[in-house]
């Protein structure tokens, strides 16, 4: 059965997306060929000098109007720019068996990691016991915001300058998550009419399995809610056989159901 809110979830967290490549600065967009388009009814990202999927993907094919020959121009596209390393995200929904289909003609094929996607209400938001304190990060601790997410994820330094720019931006906040004064985590909200959408969650390795992610979810819920959002959206990958799953696990204890998976599909190894 398809989920009765898959347009708005996909939808916010499209938005998201396109909204944050617009954010990126130039050099560094030029550094590593960033771009985004509108190819149909899907949104394209690809970071040509970046070989990672979670910057090279088509999001939406089949959605709303999109008809999925969108998915023969973006690989043409990728592979025009020498990327392989991207995925196109099929949703469920009435059009999912013809969009598997036109992947099939594209020469694509599922990965065996799919994201599943979660959903959930911004009533009642959880209430979380610990120790680590979150605000929401103001225009002079845009650096600090960047900074602590990129160390979280074990990102490249250059990237801090880029996630730095979502903060006070029209739709967006920021948060930062601290022991005592120091910042140990980051997480940002997405707000966007009656839904909102979670992403940029990270916190760093020595300050993990203290709830940091718990208190994170909750406080964006919440404020979720508070800006009129009746439903939140975040997406982690499916777990797999012996790994571990904190995110996975942590998304589902806020109050979170897994929506529907939605398959990645990419190029043959």
């Amino acid at each position: 059965m398809v989920h009765p809110h898959l347009e708005g979830l996909e939808r916010v967290e499209q938005q998201a997306w396109a909204d944050l490549v617009r954010l990126a600065p130039k050099a560094f967009a030029s550094a590593i060929d960033l771009e985004s388009a509108r190819i149909g009814g899907a949104l394209f990202v690809m970071a040509a000098k970046l070989p990672q999927f979670q910057f090279n993907f088509l999001h939406g094919a089949g959605l709303g109007d999109d008809d999925g020959r969108c998915i023969a121009e973006a690989v043409r596209r990728f592979k025009a720019a020498g990327q392989t390393r991207f995925i196109v995200q099929v949703p469920q929904g009435p059009k999912a068996g013809l969009i598997e289909s036109f992947a099939r003609d594209a020469g694509l094929q599922p990965t065996p990691l799919a994201w599943a996607k979660f959903a959930r209400s911004t009533a009642e938001p959880p209430i979380v016991d610990t120790s680590v304190v979150i605000r929401e990060a103001g225009h002079s601790e845009r650096e600090m915001f960047g900074q602590t997410a990129v160390a979280g994820f074990g990102m490249p330094a250059a990237m801090s300058g880029w996630l730095a720019q979502i903060v006070g931006e029209p739709g967006w906040h920021a948060y930062l998550s601290f022991d005592g004064e120091t910042p140990i985590g980051a997480g940002a909200l997405y707000v966007n009419g009656d839904y909102a959408w979670c992403g940029i969650g990270s916190t760093v390795p020595n300050a993990r399995k203290r709830g940091g992610q718990s208190v994170m979810l909750a406080r964006r819920i919440s404020d979720a809610g508070s800006l009129r959002a009746r439903m939140v959206a975040t997406e982690t990958g499916v777990p797999q056989t012996d790994q571990p799953a904190p995110s996975y696990k942590n998304i589902l204890s806020s109050g979170f159901d897994v929506a529907y998976v939605r398959p990645n599909w990419t190029l043959p190894a």
